[in-house]
Formats: structure tokens, C-alpha cells, sequence
């Protein structure tokens, strides 16, 4: 029997495919699903993903085709011929995601104690190992009237090391802001992001007191396995330093672990493994220069693309891993 603890997308991956491989696997979290969880929401470059991921067709999100970029008083908007992106309400993508591990044949227990046999830890950014770095993120799902159709990004708002987004969904905007840590008045910059949405009338009446916080890790661990144990997705700290994206990366080290342990592989292969499926992507962010001089830089990348469309193009499919 291989536990899995944690059954977000990460987990209920490594059941599915252990499950479709006739080897028994039990899910373990501390909550009921369908349950929510503070996330942006949003699938990165949804056609690559579902190549990747076919058992996760169906799940029927938003496709998002434009995005629109800013840096200080700077815009830049690209439209792409293909989804740059595809959001959901986080609990629904995770319901789904387990529905189809348990109809694989996995079986999922709530609060249970693993016992001492493989375990694939996916329970999500911890203490233990520390990650070199750490970032906050203030985010929420606000009910909309009129649709959207274009996400948003902010980068360096406020000379913030980091960039603020709305993801649009159906119905809903869901409106964040994510920083390096150490980052002074997060709240406050939250509350002026919204701020500046309604200014530009892009939504309306969103109240900037509703928000959960998360930690993001921004740098992976150095061993993502132990002597019986696979950390797998923001256990592991497979999140992009760049964006925040951590969904895609989850799910692939939660398929690697599953391979694992069906071809019976070295734990040290899966960390290989992760390095050569997505590490370029895990290079971490580079904050030697100060605040003022990393706004100033994103302000003439943006400047540049907003006279430069193969620029745009350049930067919208870097973004969304097109």
C-alpha cells in the first residue's frame, strides 16, 4: 500500500497513475473535498497540459486568449490564437482531480495516520526542509456582473518585487498579489491594486478586506526525497520563481512519483527526472538589484513592448510557458 498525504493536485496525479498501474494507494488529508484552497486558479498554457495530462479533460474552466501587461505607467496587451491560459474556482479543479484518482481505484481517508510504508508527501509548502526562498500572496475570488476576458499583470506594483493579477473566471475575478519576502505593507498594496482596477473600471466594488494570504516557496529543496518519503509539488518547492505557477509543476512531479515507484526507480531518479522535465523553469529569481531599480527595468520591458508586437509575443508566451 503507498500513502499519499495530501490529496490537492499533486497527490490525487500520483494516485491516479499509481491507481491505473494496479497498485493499491490510500489519499490522506485533513479536510473534506470539495474544499477551497488560496490560489490564483489558473492552468498555464491549458493545450500543452492537457497533452500532458489527458485524464484531466473535462474540466470545463475559462479560456483565456489575451492578456494585458503593465509596469509603471507602461501597457503592453497581446491576444494570442491559442488559450494562454484556462482558470477554475481552485476547489473545483481539485474535486475533479481527486474524482478521477478514486475512480481509478485509489481510496482516500480523511485524517488517517500513514503507516511506515512509501509515503509521497503532497501536502504543500512546510517548515520542513527550508525553502532559501519565500513569498506571501493576497488573493480572492470576487463575484463579478459583466464577464472578463483579459487577464491583467502588474508587475512591480508600487516598486513591490513581485506583480499583481486578475485572472478572470466564470463570474468571477479572482484579484492577487504576490511579493518576495521580506515585503512591507502588503495589505496596503492589495487594497491599492483593487483600487486601481476600479479606477480603470475593469470591476467594481470589490471589497479589498476579503482576501487569504498563502506562502509560496521560491526556491526548490535541495533533496526532494528521503529514505522512504517523495515530496512532490509546493512540498518540494516546484513552484516558478518568475510567476507563481505551481499547479503544472505539482501535477508533474506527482506523475513522476507515481513512475517511481511503478518502475521501481531510485528515489534519486526522481529528482533527476523533475530536474530534466521542468527545472529550467525553477531557476531562481535574481533580487540583487533594489526595488526601485527592478521597477525601472520591468517599466522598460514593457515600454518596449507596447511599440514592439514579436516583443509582446515574446514576453506573453515566456509568461504563460507557450
Amino acid at each position: 500500500m503507498i500513502s499519499i498525504l495530501g490529496a490537492g493536485p499533486a497527490g490525487s496525479t500520483a494516485a491516479y497513475y499509481l491507481a491505473k498501474n494496479n497498485i493499491d494507494v490510500e489519499l490522506i488529508d485533513k479536510q473534506k473535498f470539495p474544499r477551497d484552497k488560496p490560489c490564483a486558479g489558473g492552468l498555464f498554457n491549458p493545450k500543452q497540459f492537457y497533452i500532458d495530462f489527458p485524464f484531466a479533460k473535462k474540466l470545463n474552466g475559462s479560456y483565456i486568449y489575451k492578456a494585458k501587461f503593465y509596469a509603471g505607467k507602461h501597457e503592453a496587451e497581446y491576444e494570442s490564437k491559442i488559450p494562454l491560459l484556462e482558470t477554475f474556482q481552485r476547489k473545483d479543479l481539485d474535486y475533479k482531480l481527486l474524482q478521477n484518482a478514486l475512480k481509478a481505484g485509489a481510496k482516500f481517508k480523511l485524517n488517517k495516520k500513514p503507516g511506515s510504508n512509501t509515503i509521497i508527501n503532497a501536502t504543500g509548502i512546510t517548515a520542513k526542509p527550508p525553502y532559501k526562498k519565500v513569498g506571501l500572496c493576497l488573493v480572492n475570488d470576487f463575484r463579478i456582473k459583466s464577464s472578463i476576458d483579459t487577464v491583467h499583470i502588474h508587475y512591480c506594483f508600487k516598486n513591490s518585487i513581485g506583480y499583481a493579477w486578475l485572472y478572470p473566471k466564470k463570474n468571477y475575478a479572482n484579484i492577487g498579489i504576490g511579493c518576495y519576502l521580506p515585503q512591507k505593507n502588503l495589505k496596503q498594496l492589495y487594497e491599492d491594486y483593487i483600487n486601481f482596477l476600479e479606477k480603470r473600471k475593469i470591476i467594481s466594488h470589490a471589497n479589498s478586506a476579503l482576501y487569504n494570504a498563502k506562502l509560496i516557496p521560491f526556491s526548490t529543496v535541495k533533496k526532494p526525497y528521503t529514505k522512504n518519503t517523495i515530496l512532490t509539488g509546493d512540498a518540494a518547492g516546484f513552484v516558478r520563481p518568475s510567476t507563481g505557477e505551481g499547479i503544472y509543476f505539482a501535477m508533474c512531479s506527482g506523475k513522476i512519483a507515481a513512475d517511481t515507484i511503478i518502475n521501481k526507480k531510485q528515489f534519486s531518479w526522481y529528482a533527476a527526472e523533475c530536474r530534466r522535465k521542468f527545472g529550467r523553469y525553477m531557476k531562481p529569481a535574481k533580487l540583487t538589484w533594489s526595488r526601485f531599480l527592478l521597477s525601472k527595468a520591468m517599466q522598460y520591458i514593457i515600454k518596449k513592448a507596447s511599440r514592439n508586437e514579436r516583443f509582446r509575443e515574446k514576453i506573453a508566451k515566456s509568461f504563460f510557458r507557450i
